[in-house]
């Protein structure tokens, strides 16, 4: 059970002789259908964030601009 690093490894045997209970498969869609959703989501909102920062950065660049300019 242990490699040549000293990491323990899971026999192979485990894999091919172990019951991994799953869902049906009707809420198998339903999972992958809402985990989609909430994909597109986060990709709308990180695309906002990605926007808000670049407004950011411009205004900050500005305000330090006005902010220098005056004071010469």
């Amino acid at each position: 059970m242990t490699g040549t690093a000293g990491q323990k490894r899971v026999p192979t045997e485990y894999f091919t002789q172990a019951l991994i209970p799953l869902p049906f498969f009707a809420e198998q869609t339903a999972i992958v259908e809402r985990v989609g959703v909430l994909m597109a989501h986060y990709h709308t909102l990180a695309a906002e964030i990605a926007h808000t920062h670049a407004h950011a950065v411009h205004l900050l660049q500005a305000v330090l601009k006005e902010a220098f300019a005056t004071a010469s």
